[in-house]
């Protein structure tokens, strides 16, 4: 079932949201000191853009293709084994359903997107169980509105009603299947939306092929194969998950309260998107009957086979909007937006020619019976449908994420009333081919006035991008800058959001007036952590001195035609909880590995050596530990030549149990970190294999050039043997829970298991041949 508004049914729009000491616990986007990532974004390629998507978008793309997998057969075993009458029924009584999907969307699963950076009560998990608990008050307020709408089909004997009372049964599981999709998708883990997803079709289609085997298959049973596998995934989730969740009754209704602020518009908005997208079905029931309502149910199938690809990224168009909107303000949501709706845009484009050249053939193919032919001209006017909501599906996230979700319902309403005026016309003249071109009106006037919205209301730039952002962490920020430079006064500072992990989110503050803000610097670094990560101030302390000793260490350096830099720690502020630092040159080392941008040989093997010969002095200081040694906390600029040290991890947060670090050297500790986060970067390299070779090259250089810095040979091999050990103590900490999460953490084990072993392989093989010629 696609409960999209993209099933058997008629496509309706949705509006779905490392730096110094140790900045972050794990990797966040883009971070570089000096070049900023809208610097960054004016120089990408539409190529750059595909790859950088393809990670997240991939597993979005993967789930989909299974959810509207599972509608397109659902649809095409009704059609084929029940009568065109018999399809109408379901697709009138499927779109009652995906009203209460949609409802469950705009009240609970958009907010807690919306939300989810800033919880608006309590920790994350409390919120995340405040929605959970909304999610089951919408369940009961569903079952009892549908349990009143069949008791009234019944007395009315009206076809609808079966159906009815079998949705009435079926509507909680699928709220809660649904609810554990768009939880996945707000936390970005797609792939345990495509595992929840493969398990419902499983069970659904098999559920189907016994019902047509055994001819008890109807729009009713249906209904009813669907509950069951909703209900039996759904349930299996939420005890798998149950640890995400802590409620307690108090929040419930304060988060209910916020969440409703912004949901009730959403909500208004996604009533007229139902209305304007099932409105066809309904008016073609009603004047032409329920037969000419399931052959226009089965061409919107046919085009329906874009779902894949459309709703697959739109899927993840919310949360990525929220995710730019919170790190780069309205300027860089403005970017993601227009790129999204050209990549969506182009897909629809090319899959229109597609439909024209061989939608009727299709429909022929998959459905029999003389009622189901001649009607490529619908199909092809309901594919430039689609392509006209597509394009508007950016822009619908973005206006709800920028909580102006008004402007998405008279969008919405103005779609409604083109949508309801010219289908009923038009179905009165020409039938199904009216009810389609009444469809692509109603879409053309929807997405043209989001656009028209999204535009008005987010500027290209400048102060009110800016202020798009939440001021009141910057008001923090100002408020730490003050208790460091000892003024009262806000003095024209210029605060821009770097980097975000589980720990603190990163600023640097820059004088907007070109003059020194304290002695001689014009900018810092300002580290803030979150309350609700509640740090040790001793750790806090831990990872200043720690920065402090490895900036005396190396900072100023020049080695191998490398300029090594270092953040200098500068102040710590205890309330609120921060660090303030120096600002260092380069952007993530990943990311020059990910594109390749003059990564020559030389620079794999020069860089490589200097972060070694670095490393080493840092080493040597009391057997000193940077405990978060990775590309990502390793800034480069390589046509500067200049190499950071950021982001060192305090011991206290090493993965590994008290002790155990002590049997090993700092140096093997730091570089079986390295090859472990090599090899688990399995998402980030999906489809790009020369970001994979590059990295593990790197890493492959860095353990080379270290251990020609150890002699005789026997030490060499005793020192490979100790990195080797040490990393399968950081595979060791994957979960290996009995979890969506656990089950990818035991295939990512597998995956980097193999690719450390390979990578050690070959150091091991050249270590043999080295001793074997001396």
């Amino acid at each position: 079932m696609d409960h999209d508004l993209r099933s058997s049914l008629p496509v309706a729009e949705r509006t779905p949201a490392q730096w110094p000491a140790s900045l972050l616990t794990r990797k966040a986007p883009d971070v570089s000191a000096d070049a900023t990532a809208t610097h960054e974004e004016k120089r990408a390629t539409l190529v750059s853009f595909l790859r950088a998507t393809w990670g997240t978008h991939a597993w979005a793309l993967a789930d989909q293709a299974v959810v509207s997998g599972t509608s397109f057969i659902t649809t095409i075993v009704i059609g084929r084994w029940c009568l065109p009458s018999e399809l109408g029924i379901y697709s009138l009584g499927i779109s009652l359903l995906v009203s209460w999907l949609a409802v469950q969307e705009s009240v609970i699963s958009l907010p807690y997107i919306i939300y989810r950076q800033r919880p608006v009560q309590g920790t994350p998990p409390e919120h995340a169980g405040s929605s959970l608990a909304h999610n089951a008050l919408l369940s009961v307020l569903a079952i009892a509105v549908l349990g009143v709408t069949a008791m009234g089909l019944s007395a009315r004997g009206a076809e609808l009603a079966a159906v009815t009372w079998a949705l009435a049964g079926v509507v909680p599981f699928a709220l809660l299947r649904e609810f554990g999709r768009r939880f996945a998708f707000a936390h970005l883990k797609v792939a345990r939306s495509l595992m929840l997803d493969l398990a419902v079709a499983a069970i659904q289609l098999a559920g189907l092929g016994w019902l047509a085997w055994t001819a008890r298959l109807s729009a009713t049973t249906a209904c009813a194969a669907i509950g069951n596998a909703c209900a039996l995934v759904g349930g299996a989730w939420l005890y798998l998950a149950r640890g995400n969740f802590a409620i307690h009754a108090d929040q419930v209704w304060a988060t209910m309260e916020k969440s409703w602020r912004v949901g009730k518009w959403l909500f208004a908005s996604q009533l007229t998107l139902s209305v304007q997208g099932y409105i066809t079905y309904w008016l073609l029931a009603w004047v032409a009957g329920t037969a000419a309502t399931g052959v226009y149910a089965a061409c919107m199938s046919v085009v329906l086979f874009s779902n894949p690809f459309t709703m697959g990224i739109s899927n993840i168009l919310a949360p990525k909007a929220a995710l730019a909107l919170h790190e780069g303000g309205g300027a860089r949501l403005r970017r993601e937006v227009i790129r999204d709706s050209l990549l969506l845009g182009a897909a629809m484009a090319l899959f229109c020619a597609l439909a024209s050249l061989a939608g009727e053939d299709v429909i022929r193919l998959l459905y029999r019976g003389k009622a189901y032919e001649g009607h490529g001209h619908v199909i092809v006017v309901l594919a430039l449908a689609l392509l006209a909501s597509a394009v508007g599906f950016p822009a619908s996230n973005a206006l709800a994420c920028m909580e102006r979700p008004r402007a998405i319902f008279w969008a919405g309403l103005f779609a409604v009333v083109v949508t309801v005026a010219l289908v009923y016309w038009l179905v009165v003249k020409w039938g199904q081919v009216g009810a389609a071109y009444g469809f692509l009106a109603g879409n053309v006037a929807g997405s043209v006035g989001r656009w028209i919205a999204f535009l008005a209301l987010v500027p290209r730039s400048g102060p009110k991008a800016d202020r798009m952002v939440s001021d009141s962490k910057s008001e923090m920020v100002i408020g730490v800058l003050q208790q460091f430079t000892k003024s009262s006064k806000d003095s024209g500072w210029a605060v821009e959001r770097l980097d975000e992990g589980d720990q603190a989110i990163v600023y640097a503050v820059r004088s907007q007036n070109q003059q020194p803000t304290w002695h001689t610097y014009r900018s810092f670094v300002i580290k803030l952590y979150k309350p609700a990560a509640a740090p040790n101030i001793e750790m806090v302390r831990t990872q200043f001195e720690a920065l402090s000793r490895l900036h005396a260490s190396v900072n100023g350096q020049i080695i191998n035609g490398w300029k090594i830099s270092t953040p200098a720690a500068l102040y710590l502020c205890e309330s609120p909880l921060a660090l303030v630092m120096t600002m260092v040159p380069g952007r993530k080392l990943n990311l020059w590995l990910d594109t390749g941008d003059h990564v020559t040989p030389e620079v794999l093997e020069s860089a490589s050596h200097a972060v070694v010969a670095a490393m080493e002095r840092f080493w040597s200081i009391d057997s000193q530990l940077h405990g978060d040694l990775n590309f990502d906390n390793i800034l480069c600029d390589i046509v500067g030549r200049d190499i950071s040290f950021v982001d060192l991890g305090a011991p206290a947060n090493c993965f590994f149990y008290d002790g155990v670090t002590k049997r090993w050297y700092p140096s093997s500790y730091d570089l079986a970190y390295m090859v472990f986060d090599t090899g688990v970067a399995v998402k980030n390299t999906i489809g790009r294999p020369g970001a994979l070779l590059r990295r593990q090259m790197f890493a492959h250089n860095v353990l080379r050039a270290f251990i020609e810095t150890v002699d005789p040979f026997e030490e060499k091999q005793r020192m490979l043997d100790e990195i080797q050990a040490c990393a399968r103590e950081h595979l060791k900490t994957l979960d290996r829970s009995w979890s969506p999460h656990g089950l990818w953490c035991v295939l990512l084990k597998q995956i980097a298991s193999r690719r450390i072993d390979a990578m050690l392989g070959r150091l091991q093989a050249e270590l043999n041949t080295f001793a074997g010629t001396s």
